[in-house]
C-alpha cells in the first residue's frame, strides 16, 4: 500500500509536484510515495498499476496550480468538467477510498469553491489545505510532510523500522576507517606496498629499521640487517651526506661533523 499519491495536472504544476514527490519520498521512503510519471515503470499498465495505488492510499496530496481549473480541452471545455480527466478521477477515487485529501494550492493561487467544481469532487473545496510557496519552500515542505504523517499514523513507524534496520545493518556490517580530528595530509588505505620508511621532522632520535640505538653515547650505533641503502648523519647537515649501500655489515659509524667529511 502506498501512503501518500501525488494528484496533479498536467501542463499545470508538474513541476512543483515532481519536487513534493521527491522530497516526501527522501523523507519516508520511495515505496510510501505515488507520483505517476515516476513511480510506473515503462511498459506496465499505467492505469491499473494508478487505479491500485490511489484506491489503496491513505494521503492524496492534490497540487493545484493557476491554470488547474481553467485548463481547457482541444474542444474548449474545461478539463476538470470531462469524467475521464485523470486529476478528477483520482480525487474521486480517494474520496471514495476514505483518503485524506490535501489540496496543496501553488504559490498565491486561490482557494477552490465548491461552485466551481463537479459534484464528485466539490468536498475537495472544504478540505483544509497546506500551500506550497517558492519563498517558503522549507517551512511549506515540513507542513506538508507533518500533515500526511497525522493523515497517516502508522507512516511514522514504518519510517522509524526502516531506519532502525539499516542502522543495525550498518552496525553488523562494521566500519573500516575511522578518523578523528587530523591536522595536515591524512591517507586511509588497504594496503601499501613498494615503500620505505618516511621520516617528517626528525627532533630526536629516530629509528627506522630493526637495529639498536644507544642514545646515552657521542657514538651512534647502527646494528641489524642494513639490507637497503643507509643514510645516517651526525652534527649539522650543511654539507653533502654520503649513501651507504651494498654490502653494509656496519657495526658503528662515527661522523662527527658533516660539514667538510663524507664516508672515510
Amino acid at each position: 500500500m502506498t501512503s501518500c499519491f501525488i494528484n496533479y495536472r498536467t501542463g499545470d504544476g508538474e513541476q512543483v509536484a515532481t519536487h513534493l514527490g521527491r522530497e516526501l519520498s527522501q523523507r519516508f521512503g520511495e515505496s510510501e510515495v505515488f507520483r505517476a510519471s515516476d513511480s510506473i515503470p515503462a511498459g506496465v499498465d499505467f492505469e491499473r498499476r494508478l487505479k491500485k495505488a490511489v484506491r489503496g492510499c491513505e494521503v492524496l496530496l492534490a497540487v493545484v496550480g493557476t491554470r488547474w481549473l481553467e485548463k481547457r480541452e482541444s474542444d474548449g471545455l474545461r478539463a476538470i468538467d470531462d469524467a475521464d480527466d485523470w486529476t478528477r478521477w483520482e480525487i474521486a477515487a480517494a474520496f471514495q477510498a476514505g483518503a485524506t485529501v490535501i489540496p496543496v494550492p501553488i504559490d498565491s493561487t486561490p482557494r477552490l469553491r465548491a461552485a466551481e467544481l463537479p459534484d464528485e469532487i466539490a468536498a475537495l473545496a472544504r478540505c483544509q489545505y497546506r500551500r506550497l510557496r517558492h519563498r517558503t519552500v522549507g517551512p511549506d515542505l515540513d507542513e506538508i510532510a507533518e500533515a500526511v504523517l497525522i493523515a497517516a499514523p502508522e507512516l511514522e513507524e514504518r519510517v522509524r523500522s526502516k531506519e532502525e534496520a539499516v542502522a543495525a545493518e550498518r552496525a553488523e556490517a562494521g566500519t573500516g576507517n575511522t578518523m578523528g580530528n587530523v591536522e595536515g595530509t591524512a591517507i586511509q588505505a588497504r594496503d601499501f606496498s613498494n615503500d620505505g620508511v618516511v621520516v617528517n621532522g626528525d627532533h630526536a632520535t629516530t629509528s627506522t629499521g630493526s637495529g639498536d640505538i644507544n642514545q646515552n653515547s657521542t657514538v651512534n650505533h647502527v646494528s641489524g640487517d642494513l639490507s637497503s641503502t643507509v643514510h645516517h648523519v651526525a652534527g649539522d647537515h650543511n654539507a653533502t651526506v654520503n649513501n651507504v649501500s651494498g654490502d653494509q655489515s656496519i657495526k658503528e659509524q662515527n661522523t662527527g661533523r658533516a660539514d667538510r667529511r663524507g664516508r672515510e
